[in-house]
């Protein structure tokens, strides 16, 4: 009977240690976990080729530090993203982060519309994360791109 019980607890035990360690982020090491935590609205109008300020809080949202790396900005419409600005983000440790601001330039070949503005943490995905799928933010209002003013 003492060796049922034993075998049992052995048995929980080793379930219990697989389990962490075939968790998301495997290997029961801590990882980091960028973000961007914050993004600021960008103008609601914007002409091809001109460029508006940029600005983000990175944050490091993981229980290990993250090594430096880019985020980097978008416009996107339809699926397709343009990049139009990055900033360089410095090692981050846990709970730490970065805040800056960029000019970003929209390019004068982007067709006309209604864009939504996006920051991506870790945009090169060089940084082995806890979670790969949360780097990115889209500011709550969109941009709208017009043509750009003749040239005189």
């Amino acid at each position: 009977m003492r060796f049922q019980v034993i075998a049992a607890a052995l048995f929980v035990s080793l379930a219990a240690s697989t389990a962490a360690f075939s968790a998301p982020g495997g290997g029961g090491r801590a990882r980091p976990d960028l973000v961007v935590n914050s993004l600021a609205n960008p103008p609601a109008v914007v002409s091809a080729g001109d460029g508006f300020s940029a600005k983000d809080r990175t944050r490091n949202i993981g229980k290990a530090t993250a090594r430096a790396t880019v985020t980097r900005y978008y416009l996107s419409k339809g699926g397709e993203r343009t990049q139009v600005a990055r900033r360089s983000v410095g090692l981050l440790k846990p709970r730490r982060s970065s805040a800056g601001s960029v000019t970003a330039k929209v390019p004068e070949t982007l067709d006309t519309g209604t864009y939504s503005f996006v920051a991506c943490a870790d945009a090169p995905g060089a940084v082995t994360e806890t979670n790969e799928k949360n780097n990115c933010r889209t500011a709550a209002t969109r941009i709208f791109i017009k043509k750009p003013p003749p040239r005189v």
